[in-house]
């Protein structure tokens, strides 16, 4: 029968077990005779980080027909950040640095691969360089119940011993792409002589979406689409 059985609980000595620092308030005699001895408890202030995608277009002046990858971009983001994602779109003007470092257009990766490496995280998921491809409009374009889309491609660099990491993403990206909508995807297509600074970090991937004859309504379906398959794998 514990009826009877009283139980003292040591306050400080609990929280000292948790590994809290207690100290109790030094008090007057008069005070300790009028005042219960309160205890504090400790306050935790965690910060949540947004998982983080990082957006950039190594080929910047790449148009559509009424717009360009950079607007692309944007969109993209403006499509994530409503779900808790940070979203950051390279901005840096690749053409005047290209100008400014007397480099050829060939050489804007290498202009990216500094803007790329500023950016390498742990809280970053994705590293996303957007192209818009060279395709006719007949293979670069999709219809799906009466709406146009610029259909996607990945494109994955077989230069770099870890080629396969950033192959893996690619492949579980499209997989989820073409359950959506088959037709949207092109596939992947592996370049062997090519890293595309891929090499960097496994989690860079370079997507092509649409050509030069795609307006920009039928990129943004295309994103819209795209959108959901980003959410979903981040989900995950």
């Amino acid at each position: 029968d514990l009826k009877d059985v009283k139980f003292h609980l040591d306050t400080k000595k609990i929280l000292l077990f948790l590994g809290f620092n207690y100290k109790e308030k030094e008090m007057s005699p008069a005070t300790k005779e009028t005042t219960t001895t309160k205890v504090e408890v400790p306050v935790f202030n965690e910060t949540y980080l947004k998982p983080s995608i990082y957006i950039y277009n190594t080929h910047q002046t790449e148009e559509y027909k009424d717009g360009d990858v950079l607007k692309a971009a944007e969109y993209l983001k403006a499509q994530l950040e409503p779900h808790d994602i940070e979203v950051i779109v390279e901005t840096t003007n690749i053409k005047e640095a290209l100008k400014k470092g007397n480099l050829a257009y060939k050489d804007s990766y290498k202009i990216t691969r500094e803007l790329l490496n500023q950016h390498i995280n742990d809280n970053t998921v994705l590293y996303i360089d957007l192209h818009r491809d060279s395709a006719s409009y007949s293979t670069a374009t999709t219809e799906w119940n009466g709406k146009k889309y610029a259909r996607m491609m990945f494109v994955i660099g077989g230069k770099h011993e870890t080629y396969k990491n950033n192959y893996r993403i690619a492949d579980d990206l499209n997989k989820r792409l073409k359950n959506q909508y088959a037709k949207l995807s092109r596939g992947i297509f592996v370049r062997e002589n090519s890293s595309y600074n891929q090499d960097l970090n496994s989690n860079v991937i370079l997507i092509e979406v649409g050509g030069p004859h795609n307006t920009m309504e039928e990129v943004q379906n295309s994103l819209q689409i795209f959108k959901n398959i980003l959410l979903e794998y981040i989900g995950e």
